[in-house]
């Protein structure tokens, strides 16, 4: 899909985002908060770059010709725009400086939020004439560009051509590829007569097994280090009842590959693909790499394999390549969350997946408890996050998680520890007591401790404290005497026939 540019405003915060459906006009807000059109979430593009002029865009119209005027969505990174996995539909973007990784807001515990795009190349920086995907210039600011092994840039194969629709025809290619455009149009949102994808069909030679189908060549900058890093792509197939394409996802990172999958993307087969009626058998979805890699550098590279080496079937197109930051959400609460003094409350920290569902390995927190706060003598720690070790001490202040692990399709773990405080007060546990590695912290839990409640007692018919009766003893300073009572220790006390009430 092409943009053109309809308004430009420099500095100028527009209050609502609408969309006028007479002329296809979308406006986009640009200040800050993203678009509030989620049906025309492509429509945020907060700014491009004009010339050498940096400018905002607040109106930006469907285009299906113009290039001089026109942007894309290309490398942006975008900080709070849930992906739509396993056909939910997109949700609202807010358009960030590249690289910077969005910190997922506090949410339900248990309840997984979708993973932040980091980066994202929709082919869309291009006309109506096919191109070349090593001839290929994603949008500004990065310019990223990309390449793949010779048998999948080997155009005469109909492969690493970038076409549409609505476009002109490559020549000797099937039409089925037009149709595949169409289909992913419809899976990432677009419009689908004008959406651009890379074509990968294997005319008729064999490309040969775990070659490169696309790759990037400029290093992508991480703004963040310990994230959980996947890889994320849109794919059709059609020939599906032949030899089907198997996608494997990778990090490159000073030149060792990092796999972000234990088991190749197959659109064939795979739950969250679907039909599509454009063509015959053909079947089209959007896949994540089933496994996360905790990042520590500050630039990366990646690329997709294609382990089928067939060239019977393995027909396929691809589109919308993301790197997406999937680090969990650490969420806090204390249960109860009022106790009495010297009583027992339970902390429970969840660790929640995003909706991918990636496996996450070896994330780590350390938490502060807040002064007066002590860990109870029996601690009763406890994880379910795989292998991880939990340490607290009992009458320590402190609790510590080591090498916990999310299975690939685990929606949450958690660890729990029972503490206890001596006074009363309210005691807040704010995020910056916690220390996370591969987790986002937690919103602050508030654990309220109350006076502990006077024990009662009652003396009836008593002839003193010598009597044999019972006898009423302090359990708190300082001591409430009433009725007649007057020392505890008195022996002519006559408590006889009085109830008394220590508060």
């Amino acid at each position: 899909m092409k943009y053109e540019v309809v308004e430009i405003t420099r500095r100028l915060l527009l209050p609502t985002c609408a969309e006028i459906q007479a002329t296809r006009l979308s406006v986009c807000v640009s200040n800050g908060l993203g678009c509030a059109n989620s049906a025309h979430v492509r429509c945020c593009l907060h700014a491009a770059v004009i010339g050498k002029e940096m400018v905002e865009i607040s109106v930006i119209k469907l285009s299906r010709r113009t290039r001089t005027a026109s942007t894309s969505l290309v490398a942006l990174a975008i900080a709070s725009a849930p992906l739509a996995f396993h056909g939910q539909a997109q949700a609202q973007a807010q358009a960030m400086p590249l690289g910077v990784n969005a910190r997922q807001a506090p949410g339900t515990p248990g309840v997984p939020q979708a993973p932040v795009p980091v980066f994202a190349e929709d082919f869309e920086n291009t006309g109506e004439t096919p191109v070349f995907l090593e001839d290929y210039v994603g949008a500004p600011p990065l310019d990223e560009t990309y390449t793949a092994d010779p048998s999948w840039l080997d155009h005469g194969q109909c492969n690493g051509i970038i076409l549409d629709q609505t476009g002109a025809d490559q020549p000797d290619c099937p039409a089925v590829l037009k149709d595949m455009a169409n289909a992913l149009g419809q899976v990432g949102g677009t419009n689908p007569p004008t959406n651009h994808v890379v074509a990968a069909y294997t005319n008729w030679v064999p490309p040969g097994a775990d070659r490169v189908e696309f790759r990037t060549v400029q290093p992508i900058p991480i703004a963040k280090p310990n994230r959980y890093i996947t890889f994320a792509v849109d794919a059709a197939a059609v020939n599906c009842d032949q030899a089907n394409p198997q996608l494997k996802f990778y990090l490159t990172d000073n030149g060792s590959d990092i796999p972000t999958f234990t088991t190749p993307i197959n659109p064939c087969t795979d739950p969250s693909s679907k039909s599509y009626p454009e063509g015959g058998g053909l079947r089209a979805g959007r896949f994540a790499g089933n496994r996360a890699v905790l990042f520590n550098d500050s630039q990366l590279g990646i690329k997709m394999v294609n382990g089928q080496g067939e060239w019977f079937g393995n027909d396929h197109a691809f589109d919308n390549i993301r790197i997406l930051d999937a680090t969990p959400q650490l969420d806090k609460a204390f249960s109860p969350a009022t106790i009495e003094q010297r009583g027992t409350s339970t902390v429970a920290m969840t660790v929640t997946n995003t909706s991918e569902l990636a496996a996450k390995d070896d994330f780590s927190f350390a938490e502060s408890l807040p002064t007066g706060v002590k860990v109870a003598s029996r601690a009763n720690a406890s994880t379910t996050c795989g292998n991880g070790t939990v340490s607290a001490t009992a009458g320590g202040t402190s609790v510590t998680l080591n090498g916990g692990d999310l299975a690939a399709g685990e929606k949450s773990c958690t660890v729990t520890v029972d503490v206890t405080a001596a006074k009363a007060g309210t005691y807040v546990n704010r995020p910056e007591a916690i220390t996370t590695v591969g987790l986002n912290p937690p919103a602050p839990a508030t654990l309220t401790v109350k006076r502990k409640a006077a024990a009662v007692g009652t003396a009836t018919g008593s002839g003193g404290l010598l009597s044999g009766n019972l006898v009423q003893a302090p359990v708190d300073i300082p001591v409430n005497a009433c009725g007649n009572s007057v020392n505890v220790v008195g022996v002519l006390n006559p408590a006889a026939g009085n109830v008394c009430v220590n508060g």
